[in-house]
């Protein structure tokens, strides 16, 4: 056993279990919820970004409050598995762990910071959000080594990759219909309607995004179980 910075969570073996459900289980019923009611209530236009249900009804609560608890839950999660999971690599363990962090964090942040009126802090802790998250998946996977089990491997892997894959036709193909447009004295929404035939690629993308980062996040389960074996 190698040490480690700074003190580790009071939690138990089970209570750590529990971390590990909830990292995943919160924003993916935060974000399936908050689709649906954005889409009864009347989406802008479909297929929409998870973001656009960050708007001034009940959607756009359960998107503030579900990511904010979910980027404390995430940090949680990730300083508890940095202190009970054994790593090949315990420097890149650490260095993983940091980014972890700041992908926890700016989920958190891009729950405060809605698409419509604070555009430009919502697009940066956005990015923050998801690159961080993939990287930190990717650099964790790396850390582990032979430590981890087969099964967290494989979940890990596969979880980044659609995660990476999503990120990139993401931003690709939103970027690519943004630039086509002048968007000088355009509203937010003005501008998201003028560029949806990049979204209608984009926001799909997105969702593919999200659920490699969940796959991610669910995977270090199988480590977990296997400290307590």
């Amino acid at each position: 056993m190698y040490p480690r910075y700074g003190r580790r969570l009071p939690l138990t073996h089970d209570q750590g279990l529990f971390a590990a459900r909830a990292s995943y289980l919160i924003p993916t019923l935060t974000v399936v919820v908050a689709m649906v009611l954005h889409g009864l209530a009347g989406p802008r236009a479909v297929p929409f970004f998870i973001s656009e249900t960050d708007a001034t009804g009940m959607d756009g609560v359960v998107f503030t409050v579900g990511l904010t608890l979910s980027g404390l839950v995430q940090m949680t999660y990730a300083w508890h598995l940095y202190h009970t999971l054994e790593a090949e690599h315990p420097r890149l363990w650490f260095v993983a762990t940091l980014i972890g962090l700041l992908a926890s964090l700016n989920t958190i942040l891009v729950s405060q910071f809605d698409m419509y009126r604070y555009i430009n802090p919502h697009i940066l802790t956005a990015m923050l959000a998801f690159g961080g998250g993939v990287v930190w998946a990717f650099l964790a996977n790396r850390a582990l080594g032979d430590q981890a089990t087969a099964k967290g491997k494989r979940g890990r892997r596969f979880g980044v990759f659609l995660a990476a894959s999503g990120f990139v036709v993401m931003v690709v193909s939103f970027q690519s219909a943004a630039n086509e447009i002048d968007s000088t004295g355009m509203t937010t929404a003005e501008f998201l309607n003028q560029a949806q035939d990049g979204i209608q690629v984009a926001a799909p993308a997105e969702y593919v995004l999200v659920c490699g980062l969940m796959l991610c996040l669910a995977s270090f389960r199988h480590e977990l179980l296997g400290v307590k074996s």
